[in-house]
């Protein structure tokens, strides 16, 4: 087959993975079912033409009744119906829908980034991304956790995104609100490579609060996803989302996290796929770090500084240690705040109570920890930072 003809061939199938991915609900696992033994464009003529094999192994497809298969046979028919008269193979329009927004597309297992999901026991049928190509010569490290971080959890994952970027290794996670927007926003400022895994389509941004973070990723770095434009976020897409964030990375590093919720998930997937897991140790008295240490417990090993992280990576250590905090506080009632703080985010009436000591000689010492980096405060709360 000459280059111009295998060019068409290939064309012809990524657009039919576009179109398959493009239908509505279309998930990873449904679409594993689609592609069973097929290539995109039999899976689109098999599903147009009612074949009994893949409409049995849909229906096997947790969530998928006929009404759904319905849907799709009839999308998959106007596929091929809009193929037959403008002469150009189904997805074609997607295709260039893509390539308008400046996406690129990239099928895993046959890229040159292929060594990520070699052994990878639900690898994507399908990327879609902007921004750099995905460079396995880079080191690569997932941080995540929770959204819902203390000010401790923030001061590491901006430490820690900052120091992997210093030392040349990209940080892996999932663009959401938290330590994963914490340490890729870290990691851009020190100039250092990204990868963010989303999980809705690339047009549109969720969470939006991150949406700054979001377009600075795919100027700066890689924004990838397996969703078509136009697929907004759903629930059962973040799990899904953070099986690639664990297949990219070497290293995963959780930074502080519930016993559950997403950054769990990313533990499972990076266990299954023989990802090394490390966890941030926190205070047992904090619920943002009871998922980290029951991690501890259970044998991972734990990260202080930045050095633990590229030792395991096998990278040489020393360069880009956590720089040292500033000097524990020498004055009583500082020291009694931190210990108050310690075991828990307070107010400044609560810490009134607790201390016992009067108002303007509390808001004085608050405000020399909080100068000096201990403590933070948001909405009212009062919470160590270190």
């Amino acid at each position: 087959m000459n280059a111009g003809g295998a060019a068409d061939d290939e064309r012809a199938e990524l657009g039919a993975l576009v179109e398959l991915c493009s239908l509505p609900h279309m998930g990873p696992a449904r679409l594993r079912a689609v592609l069973n033994g097929r290539d995109a464009l039999e899976a689109i003529d098999e599903l147009r033409a009612g074949r009994a094999a893949l409409l049995n192994a849909l229906r096997a497809c947790r969530g998928v009744d006929d009404s759904l298969i319905a849907t799709w046979r009839r999308q998959a028919a106007s596929a091929f119906d809009q193929s037959a008269t403008s002469g150009h193979p189904p997805g074609a329009g997607l295709l260039d829908a893509h390539a308008r927004a400046g996406i690129w597309l990239l099928v895993p297992i046959r890229s040159d980034a292929a060594e990520a999901w070699k052994t990878d026991p639900e690898p994507p049928a399908l990327l879609f991304g902007q921004g750099a190509a995905i460079d396995l010569a880079v080191r690569r490290v997932g941080v995540v956790g929770t959204r819902r971080c203390t000010a401790y959890g923030r001061t590491v994952a901006r430490q820690l995104g900052a120091g992997l970027a210093a030392a040349g290794v990209a940080v892996v996670s999932g663009l959401a609100t938290g330590i994963d927007g914490i340490a890729q926003r870290a990691a851009l400022e020190e100039g250092g490579p990204v990868i963010g895994v989303v999980g809705s389509g690339l047009d549109q941004v969720y969470p939006a609060a991150n949406r700054s973070l979001w377009g600075d990723v795919a100027q700066h770095g890689t924004l990838l996803s397996e969703y078509p434009l136009g697929r907004r976020a759903a629930p059962w897409q973040f799990p899904a989302r953070n099986r690639i964030v664990a297949a990219l990375c070497e290293v995963l590093v959780v930074v502080e996290s519930g016993p559950q919720g997403g950054s769990m998930y990313t533990v499972d997937a990076a266990a299954e796929r023989d990802r090394p897991v490390m966890a941030v140790p926190g205070a047992i008295t904090s619920a943002a770090s009871a998922g980290t240490n029951r991690l501890l417990a259970e044998g991972c090993a734990p990260v202080c500084d930045v050095d633990d992280i590229l030792t395991a990576l096998g990278e040489p250590a020393g360069a880009q240690a956590v720089a040292a905090g500033p000097a524990a506080p020498v004055h009583p009632l500082d020291r009694q705040i931190l210990d108050e703080l310690t075991a828990a985010p307070r107010t400044l009436d609560e810490l009134a109570l607790r201390s016992g000591a009067p108002l303007g000689e509390l808001a004085s010492a608050l405000g020399r920890l909080q100068l000096s980096g201990w403590v933070s405060e948001t909405g009212g709360w009062w919470e160590r930072a270190r």
